[in-house]
């Protein structure tokens, strides 16, 4: 048979690109093609699906969510910059929990970077961030100016939000010639109960009598930044997205697409399921907000509208999701713990693999 391999990753355990290559090199020891077109959803790991699609890999060193330097890549391809948030400001970076003294400035590097190498059109995926900031640093990094009342500069860092009495844009230039677009599978909007402070604040180390203090700071930036942008996407669908970076950028031009879908065309994922006999896709957990735009519900769309069967091969699936897949299987089943599967996934993936197409 020929089989597509489209997984996003197992997290904390497998990236997107490491379970497909598991996979194939499993299905061709027994005598299947398999092809690998490693997914995601605009999450971190996001780069991972075009490490084999030939792009160049960039490195540089950016400032980290913590104000120190961090190395960091993107891919590019032509005038075509990949980009991910959580190489700047990722919660993996982390070395202390303070998320008062954060910033996404090192995001605005990369895109100042990709730029300055002839990017025309960027890609940056928003998941996995630090920070909460509403994009405060990025902007800031991007020639943004902040000053408080008695006109002195705000500093970079979430904490001094509060300073700010006057945003100024004279410096601001990085989008002018640039198409952006984020890829994103949030559609929480910036502020409120639904919005990325009380959502996902305490992901990021905010405690739960923090919440109000940082909503009120992202609230007051919001607050002067309609002082100097044209348009309100506080309400916007995923402005919420890595702390209201995802509201930042679209004041500032960038589009917002679903992860998932940007990803599956960018990778030319449609044209693999054209002429295979079976998809496999999976993440690390499923349940039914897995069908809400997460990357195997991506691979299920396109794979229906050619006929073409599609398993569910995950770490954990905690739902019935028989309904959307030809068949469904976890690693962690009912006869194995999850802290073992997790310890040794490669081993238990290759096994479930050999158990099923041998």
């Amino acid at each position: 048979m020929k089989i597509v391999l489209a997984p996003d990753s197992y997290k904390g355990t497998l990236d997107q690109k490491e379970a497909a290559d598991i996979m194939a090199r499993t299905l061709k020891e027994i005598g299947h093609l398999a092809v690998t077109k490693p997914m995601s959803d605009g999450g971190d790991g996001l780069l991972n699906s075009f490490v084999d699609e030939g792009y160049e890999k960039i490195d540089l060193n950016v400032t980290g969510p913590e104000g120190g330097t961090v190395p960091a890549v993107y891919y590019m391809k032509a005038d075509m910059a990949i980009l991910e948030t959580a190489e700047a400001c990722g919660l993996h970076l982390l070395t202390r929990s303070e998320p008062g003294r954060r910033t996404s400035f090192g995001v605005g590097e990369l895109i100042l970077h990709a730029r300055d190498r002839g990017a025309r059109r960027i890609i940056l995926g928003l998941g996995g961030s630090a920070t909460n900031d509403g994009g405060f640093g990025m902007f800031m990094a991007l020639g943004g100016r902040a000053k408080d009342a008695s006109g002195k500069p705000v500093s970079v860092m979430n904490e001094d939000i509060g300073k700010i009495d006057e945003l100024l844009t004279d410096s601001l230039r990085v989008l002018d010639g640039v198409e952006m677009t984020i890829a994103s599978d949030v559609t929480n909007p910036l502020l409120g109960d639904c919005g990325a402070i009380a959502v996902f604040g305490p992901q990021k180390g905010v405690k739960p009598e923090q919440l109000s203090q940082f909503e009120d700071l992202l609230g007051h930036l919001h607050h002067k930044a309609m002082d100097i942008f044209t348009e309100d996407h506080s309400s916007t669908p995923g402005a919420g997205a890595a702390g209201g970076l995802g509201w930042m950028l679209m004041n500032m031009g960038a589009t917002m697409k679903k992860g998932g879908t940007l990803i599956a065309e960018m990778i030319s994922l449609e044209d693999a399921v054209k002429n295979a006999d079976l998809i496999i896709t999976g993440e690390g957990r499923s349940d039914i907000q897995t069908m809400d735009g997460k990357a195997p519900s991506i691979v299920a769309e396109i794979a229906a509208r050619h006929g073409v069967p599609v398993y569910l091969i995950s770490g954990q699936i905690t739902e019935d999701l028989s309904a959307h897949f030809a068949q469904t299987w976890s690693l962690a089943d009912d006869s194995k713990d999850v802290n073992e599967v997790m310890e040794n996934t490669e081993e238990h993936l290759a096994e479930l693999i050999r158990r099923i197409f041998g």
